[in-house]
């Protein structure tokens, strides 16, 4: 498990220090890329912190979290702006689909703005430093005792405990099913690490985990749309539309709970 795991962060941070590259010549999909692998980092380091010296686990898991942020706040606007311009397109009526055609041109400007920030920050000597440590963290891991004597006990146990915090994790808020989506994520990213260890078992379970992350994904997606929609038209002009979101977003759940019940070790 050491050498597996270990060159499975190499190689994202690899693919991570590539893609955020990208961003700056424009990339296509260069932010969600690069976002997905911050995550991915994050994931392994959190599912399998025992592994690793504890304090500097966590500084850069949290040094990480902050570039996971601005990435995620451009590619949520990006998100947003695609969203709204293609229900723009949907429309009939014109009435409609001028009012959501200015609120697509609207999320446009804002992506744009983020992703001049962004910019910003991954010209920074800050940014530089961290993809530096970055790098170093990954080249010669600072194990723990655990983690340099018993790699695969270590990285059982995590997986077991990623897979009770999925199970744990329940309700119907949209918050709720967001925690839920979240340690859906985690555990994936950390059994996709780990298939050449545990094979066939991880496999499933990281499909699986893929599975709950998606639906919930797209169910919370449709259901800030149809939110933002309600908000910019109060006087319900959009609700027919933020409407069809909602039952989308219902229908993005169908299988959810069989995905759920199926991640077990």
């Amino acid at each position: 498990m050491y050498g597996v795991l270990m060159y499975a962060l190499v190689g994202i941070a690899a693919e991570l220090a590539e893609q955020l590259v990208a961003i700056e010549t424009g990339g296509e999909d260069a932010v969600h890329q690069a976002r997905t692998r911050v995550r991915r980092v994050r994931s392994i380091l959190s599912v399998y912190h025992s592994a690793f010296d504890r304090d500097a686990e966590r500084r850069m898991r949290a040094r990480l979290k902050g570039l996971g942020h601005r990435l995620g706040d451009v590619r949520d606007r990006e998100v947003r702006a695609r969203d709204l311009a293609a229900l723009a397109e949907e429309q009939t009526r014109p009435e409609a689909a001028t009012t959501v055609g200015a609120l697509a041109a609207r999320a446009a400007e804002q992506h744009e703005r983020a992703s001049d920030d962004l910019l910003r920050l991954l010209r920074s000597r800050g940014h530089r430093e961290l993809l530096a440590d970055l790098q170093q963290f990954v080249a010669a891991p600072p194990l723990s005792e655990a983690g340099a004597d018993d790699p695969l006990k270590v990285a059982k146990k995590g997986l077991k405990k990623a897979i009770r915090r999925v199970q744990r994790t329940e309700g119907v808020t949209l918050e709720q099913r967001h925690g839920t989506r979240k340690a859906a994520r985690r555990l994936r990213y950390a059994a996709d690490a780990v298939t050449e260890d545990f094979g066939h078992r991880a496999e499933r379970v990281a499909s699986a985990a893929e599975t709950v992350q998606d639906a919930l994904g797209d169910h919370r997606d449709l259901l800030l749309l149809a939110r933002h929609l309600r908000e910019a038209a109060p006087d319900g002009a959009l609700d027919a539309l933020a409407a069809e979101c909602e039952r989308r977003a219902e229908e993005a759940l169908a299988g959810v709970d069989d995905a759920l019940a199926s991640i077990v070790w």
